[in-house]
């Protein structure tokens, strides 16, 4: 890369964060667990015996996949090396699409060597450039497939890209779920050259919340053309954030949404790229929010989106209607005392107003059980520490929607580390804190300490139940004690259909320990379905070890 452009994106980082903002994060970057991964990325890729396998054994379903690929200007090595790795695919039933919208005859003449060599590799020359939306459905109108992928011009597939998905749809995809399936995949990043693997993104399965922040599921995408047909193709009005508007749109049209915990796609840095500098390309992220507000529309529910420092990471302040009814229930009377003063008995803003009823205790209290008044309960645990300026209204504007039971603050410790931002399971009952001793100043491993998510459990630190959501769950059991006791109700939440979720927009700070966990026996022997599953909102390929989340799972422990 010129120095000219090492210029551009440094002060493009600059100008976008600040200055000590700028230092966070380059701190934060240089200590990432992740800077390994260039050295390691091997352990993601398939061995050659893997690939001869996967060539020898066909799969019982087994559709054409189409890959579409919109053309402009395209580099010759560029588009060689895509081609080539396409070329490369363990699964054979397959054809590649490629719409050119080039002004030149340079794509052209490159295509042509490669429609000689196999009859798989088709192409168009379009009359005009439309744009990247325009140019995609061209592409889309070409696809023979029964699935289709996208694939962008200057990026890589792995070898065993198309086979480990088509894999899916044999299972776990199940068989009824094939017609409106949208599979992805977890990606890295590579330089110009293709030589150097860094910045891998381990995604969690389908996370709606996190998926309303940012286009996590991005690359390697593959979906049905009975789900394009309902969904619709690529709108020009979102051209930038058109893949994202795309995915929103088809989860709205009731995709079966599953995810391939492999490394099956390669995103190329360059000058030119989104990955590489997208501060010039801040039109995106505009259609950006416009498509998070007509996913909310389509879905009944309100709320504004906003571009934040980290491009393609959004904020969402959800709107409030209608009167709310909640019980506080506070072991700390002086946290109490500060709610009450901030709030009252009775909270009127335009639009929306909140009536507020206290109770000093705890969760294992008869009162809980029974039902306090209201439609909400909050509750906060002795020895946190919350400010209660728009406490309510952003745990609110999550757990007010029909499918969200419960909403958390993230916890920081009183030296202002992060406790927790959710929990993780693994299959040996344990439970480890997510984001657990990060800086709060830190954002975490692609913004996971910052941006809402659905989690498997959260501590109960601080939290807003949906009383009607609790009910069902049976509200709280005894038997179990500290994490143990959190993580059962919320699983017992995740059973009735409700979602967790922890919003770092929230944080609490407890300054003192939590009560010692107990239970973690019979827990195992309770939920010993589930444990054998893994944690859909994390990855397999990360470590669950105390201290160390979001970064890359020892070899030791198997990947």
């Amino acid at each position: 890369m010129n120095f000219r452009y090492q210029y551009e994106y440094a002060a493009g980082l600059l100008k976008r964060y600040g200055f000590w903002g700028l230092v966070l994060k380059t701190l934060e970057r240089k200590n990432s667990p992740m800077r390994e991964y260039a050295s390691h990325y091997r352990r993601y890729l398939p061995t050659e015996e893997e690939l001869k396998e996967q060539r020898n054994t066909p799969l019982a379903f087994a559709p054409l996949v189409s890959i579409v690929v919109p053309l402009f200007e395209t580099p010759e090595e560029y588009l060689c090396a895509l081609t080539d790795s396409v070329l490369e695919q363990t699964y054979p039933n397959w054809e590649l699409c490629l719409a050119d919208g080039s002004r030149t005859e340079r794509v052209k003449k490159t295509v042509e060597r490669y429609e000689k060599r196999d009859s798989r590799i088709r192409y168009k020359r379009l009359t005009e450039n439309g744009g990247i939306s325009e140019n995609t459905n061209r592409g889309l109108a070409m696809a023979n497939g029964s699935y289709i992928a996208f694939m962008d011009h200057d990026d890589l597939i792995a070898p065993n890209a198309l086979y480990e998905m088509v894999r899916c749809l044999n299972g776990p995809c199940l068989e009824g779920d094939r017609k409106t399936a949208l599979l992805y995949s977890d990606e890295d990043k590579i330089d110009s050259g293709g030589t150097v693997h860094t910045r891998p993104h381990f995604k969690p399965d389908f996370n709606l919340e996190f998926l309303r922040h940012n286009n996590y599921i991005c690359h390697f995408l593959m979906f049905s053309k009975e789900l394009l047909k309902k969904a619709g193709g690529l709108q020009k009005e979102y051209d930038g954030a058109q893949d994202y508007d795309f995915v929103l749109r088809c989860v709205d049209a009731g995709a079966k949404v599953y995810h391939v915990p492999k490394i099956l796609y390669h995103w190329r840095i360059h000058e030119g790229s989104t990955a590489g500098n997208s501060g010039d390309k801040s039109y995106a992220f505009d259609n950006g929010c416009r498509a998070i507000e007509a996913h909310l529309k389509r879905r009944g529910e309100q709320g504004r989106a906003f571009v934040t420092p980290n491009l393609g990471v959004y904020r969402i302040r959800y709107t409030l209607s209608g009167p709310y009814r909640i019980t506080v229930v506070s072991e700390s009377g002086d946290m109490m005392k500060k709610i009450r003063a901030y709030y009252g008995e009775t909270y009127k803003r335009p639009g929306y107003s909140l009536s507020l009823r206290y109770e000093t205790g705890g969760l294992s209290g008869a009162g809980i059980e029974n039902g306090y008044p209201g439609d909400y309960i909050l509750y906060i645990r002795n020895g946190v520490c919350v400010q209660p300026e728009g406490l309510l209204e952003k745990l609110l504007g999550i757990c007010q929607r029909k499918d969200t039971g419960l909403a958390a603050a993230k916890l920081l410790t009183a030296g202002r580390r992060v406790l927790s931002c959710g929990m993780a399971y693994g299959n040996d009952g344990g439970l480890t804190a997510l984001c657990g001793g990060l800086p709060a100043s830190y954002k975490g491993y692609f913004l996971h300490a910052a941006v809402p998510q659905n989690v498997s459990a959260v501590s109960f630190g601080c939290v807003l139940f949906k009383k009607e959501a609790y009910v069902k769950a049976g509200g709280l059991k005894s038997g179990f004690t500290g994490i143990y006791r959190d993580a059962d109700v919320c699983f017992r939440l995740l059973e009735q259909g409700y979602g967790i979720v922890v919003t770092p927009e929230v944080t609490a700070v407890c300054k003192k320990p939590e009560s010692p966990a107990d239970g973690r026996t019979r827990f195992c022997r309770k939920w010993k379905e589930k444990l054998t599953r893994p944690d859909p909102c994390y990855n397999c390929n990360l470590s669950l070890e105390e201290g160390r989340t979001y970064a890359m799972r020892d070899a030791a422990q198997g990947e």
